[in-house]
């Protein structure tokens, strides 16, 4: 007979034997089917959902995403000389919180009229600095096109990849340096624009300096844009919120490619903010919640932040639509099915069968592995397995994978929890949670009983 068990979802799949009075039981020579139980938690896992300014803690949610602009004059005071610690200032332990970061250097943020944000020593080699105003805030710009400035630019961010490229703490690089706030963008200021040449520069400096790291880029410039979704990278999109503000995203793109978002999200983050900072925050996911809902989902949205990574709820009606966004955002797994054979010798391979669904609108992105556990009475582990799974490719909807588990020779006759979880490389532990039921005290979802001979 088959019998209906659960699988909680949190941080990893693997695989597991232990006895139990619970043994589902079926005739030898067919397999078993364990159908698992879906929870509607909203769960804290890592690379989707909210992210927030690096330092500033989400009012409802365990976020898992942190980020900041920061200008390069604080970061190389003196030629070569890099202040890391002011980059990394609040980030926390991320090894113990779980709250990966993402940054965007910035060389013309802004503010105070006459402010620089080239470091000086570099604006002290006579790099023409020319005035602009935007939004009522203003500031000195540097020309993009100076030859100095470029190859300044160039062993600037050269360092930052030699530190950060292969930091596990960093999740993504929001490719800045040019425009205002680093967003690919001198909006009303036509006179400060770069030469495309000087634009492809900048771009290659980010390239070559994080080839590992993923990469978005806001979609202001066609030319930029365009370079970094050719080369894997991902989308940006500065102003979520509005039916005019996310068709302007749209037809920016259009005119690109008309494919060009239905291409990149298979394989590239999407993410954002919304428009006019945490007012537009909050009337994106109240009065205008369904517009904005619906376009996460047109166009694949992983995590919105800064402005709106950490919205208030006004009421429980707007707690909902958090929540409703936050478990849409990204993806979200559902083990649903796993077959596996009745009974197993000792030494013998465990073909199974696991169907898991994609309740969310994005991939996982990141290639962490898939285990497999197998687990004695005792609550031992007696053999845990990366599985042959990649998990970059579970879609949106259901996908059914097959997979191996070898059965140690000497392991002893008796019945086993099967168990899953997916790891994070970084721990060699579970990282990720499953939307089930019955996930252990270690973040492993039990899938399934098996009798070994």
């Amino acid at each position: 007979m088959k019998r209906i068990l659960g699988i909680l979802i949190i941080s990893g799949l693997a695989v597991i034997c232990t006895c139990s009075k619970e043994e589902p039981t079926a005739p030898d020579d067919h397999d078993f089917e364990v159908v698992l139980k879906e929870i509607d938690d909203v769960l804290s896992n890592p690379f989707k959902g909210f992210a927030p300014w690096i330092g500033v803690n989400n009012p409802i949610y365990e976020t898992k995403l942190q980020q900041a602009t920061y200008t390069w004059k604080d970061l190389e005071l003196h030629k070569g000389q890099y202040d890391w610690g002011r980059l990394e200032q609040n980030w926390g332990n991320v090894a113990l919180t779980g709250r990966r970061v993402g940054f965007r250097i910035t060389a013309a943020l802004p503010g105070d009229p006459g402010h620089v944000d080239i470091p000086q020593w570099l604006v002290d080699q006579g790099i023409r600095m020319r005035a602009y105003e935007i939004d009522g805030a203003e500031g000195l710009a540097p020309d993009w096109d100076d030859p100095r400035f470029l190859e300044a630019h160039h062993d600037f961010i050269l360092a930052l990849g030699a530190r950060y490229d292969n930091d596990p703490r960093v999740a993504w690089i929001d490719i800045g340096s040019y425009g205002f706030w680093g967003e690919w963008h001198v909006w009303l200021n036509d006179s400060l624009a770069a030469t495309q040449r000087t634009k492809q520069s900048i771009l290659e400096d980010y390239f070559t300096a994080f080839p590992t790291k993923k990469k978005v880029i806001a979609f202001d410039d066609d030319f930029a844009t365009k370079y970094v979704t050719d080369r894997g990278g991902g989308i940006r999109n500065d102003c979520l919120g509005t039916e005019d503000s996310n068709n302007w995203y749209l037809e920016s793109l259009n005119r690109i490619d008309p494919t060009l978002n239905d291409r990149v999200w298979k394989n590239a983050i999407i993410t954002g903010e919304f428009c006019g900072s945490s007012y537009g925050a909050q009337q994106g996911t109240t009065v205008r919640f369904d517009l904005n809902y619906q376009f996460i989902q047109q166009t694949h949205w992983s995590f919105i932040g800064s402005a709106g990574g950490a919205i208030n709820p006004v009421d429980e009606e707007h707690r909902e639509n958090l929540d409703n966004l936050h478990k849409k955002l990204g993806y979200r797994f559902v083990l649903k099915r796993v077959t596996r054979p009745a009974s197993a010798s000792r030494g013998a391979n465990i073909e199974m069968k696991i169907t898991v669904e994609n309740k969310g609108v994005a991939p996982f992105y990141y290639s962490w592995p898939l285990v497999g556990y197998l687990i004695a009475a005792d609550g031992s582990v007696i053999h845990q397995q990366e599985l042959a799974v990649d998990i970059r490719q579970w879609l949106p909807g259901e996908i059914t994978s097959d997979v191996n588990i070898s059965v140690p020779v000497n392991i002893s006759s008796g019945t086993c929890d099967i168990k899953l979880a997916i790891h994070d490389p970084n721990t060699n532990k579970p990282g990720v949670m499953f939307a089930n039921t019955n996930r252990d005290e270690e973040g492993r979802y039990l899938v399934s009983r098996l009798k070994i001979n």
